[in-house]
């Protein structure tokens, strides 16, 4: 999944012409950008959604777990939590 998403990144970045540093968020589907941009973008967003929610159920399990086991969530777990919901 990391080695797609980094091809859908280099993908977007040649057909935009924008070179993104952080490749955190990408950017919005637009007029200015061609069909084929747009679907690029579209199936990069889906991917790190994909990706994104792969973390965050990973990281719902792991606070179960601790839950479950101590009673009580770790700090860095809480923040999660906390900034998730």
């Amino acid at each position: 999944m990391e080695e797609e998403l980094n091809s859908l990144w280099i993908e977007v970045e040649i057909l935009t012409g924008t070179k993104y540093l952080k490749r955190k968020i990408p950017p919005d589907v637009s007029d200015h950008f061609s069909d084929e941009t747009n679907q690029v973008i579209r199936n990069l967003k889906d991917l790190n959604q994909r990706i994104n929610n792969r973390r965050d159920v990973r990281l719902l399990s792991r606070m179960q777990q601790e839950l479950r086991n101590d009673g009580e969530m770790s700090p860095e777990m809480y923040l999660w939590w906390v900034n998730r919901y």
